[in-house]
């Protein structure tokens, strides 16, 4: 039994003044400091409105919901198709992401069929047995990075899990992308067309830091599996064949994840409780928010909110 372990308290760095997060996540970790600080800092302070609904995003929201609750029971994968064109009827798309909802809503069963036998192919004839979804973790660090300690806990939840097999998995999607149709003939009849994602052959340094974290929660005593679905096939990574998930691997990535964390922390300090001083600190990439409407990360903005943000800039 773990003997009882001292409490600790969220930095004050991370909450001061301008400054209200009380913790971090996996995610939020492999934004480039400007997307993290305009994301988690800015956008709250300046008080942003809502984004816009993203085709991306839901989708990927609902292939992931919907396979966890085939996997324990809840729903039937002959429903998958008509779930989904009923999910994004109320949906206020842009015109190239309703295209896009459509190519995917033909496309959406084989997205969810494949995280299923992605998880059935790492299982064995045991599957579906023992396995669980969304474990909620919300851990602490003792790791230094620059002679400091993280002073913030990390909280999330670990897509898929199996305590009797000791595994995990985390899942993501390979969408497609859709432009439009050049060919006169046909672009009455069908304007846009849809282009296949091209196939992955190395994890996403973002997804790396996932696992590793997720490693760590499990005191790396569970396998872990970063599977990326397609709607025709799937792409299983593991300690066998990658080396981003061996044990080398994961205490890599979880390194970076606790420098990159540490040195946020470190300018928060510095800030010392002003957006101002922390937004003169990290700046921002004025070309990406020139054409935001063409960066997955920025696109969902309002434009009165972009507005807001080059004010804000104008006037520190």
């Amino acid at each position: 039994m773990k003997g009882i372990q001292k409490e600790r308290f969220t930095d004050l760095a991370w909450t001061k003044g301008d400054f209200n997060k009380s913790t971090i996540s996996c995610s939020q970790t492999t934004l480039s400091n400007w997307m993290y600080c305009l994301k988690y800092h800015l956008a709250p302070y300046l008080k942003f409105k809502k984004e816009g609904d993203s085709i991306s995003f839901n989708a990927g929201t609902f292939v992931h919901d919907y396979f966890q609750a085939i996997l324990i029971g809840i729903y039937k994968i002959e429903d998958v198709e008509a779930k989904f064109r009923n999910f994004i009827k109320g949906k206020n798309y842009s015109e190239n992401d309703q295209a896009k909802a459509e190519f995917l809503a033909d496309r959406i069963t084989g997205y969810v069929q494949n995280h299923l036998d992605a998880l059935k192919e790492i299982s064995g004839k045991s599957f579906p047995k023992g396995w669980d979804k969304e474990k909620p973790f919300s851990d602490w660090y003792n790791e230094q990075y620059m002679k400091k300690t993280l002073g913030v806990a990390c909280e999330g939840f670990i897509d898929c899990f199996n305590d009797e097999f000791k595994m995990y998995s985390e899942h993501k999607n390979r969408f497609g992308s859709v432009k439009k149709n050049p060919n006169p003939l046909t672009q009455k009849k069908k304007p846009y067309t849809y282009v296949r994602p091209q196939k992955i052959n190395s994890p996403q340094f973002t997804h790396c830091i996932q696992t590793a974290v997720y490693s760590k929660h499990f005191n790396h005593e569970y396998k872990p599996h970063l599977i990326y679905g397609y709607d025709d096939h799937y792409k299983i990574f593991d300690a066998k064949n990658c080396w981003e998930l061996s044990p080398e691997g994961i205490n890599y990535f979880f390194n970076k994840f606790i420098q990159i964390n540490i040195q946020r922390q470190e300018m928060l300090r510095i800030a010392d409780g002003s957006i101002k001083k922390l937004a003169m600190m990290i700046g921002i990439d004025w070309s990406d928010i020139r054409h935001y409407k063409r960066n997955f990360m920025l696109k969902s903005i309002d434009e009165g909110d972009i507005k807001k943000l080059e004010n804000f800039y104008e006037n520190l």
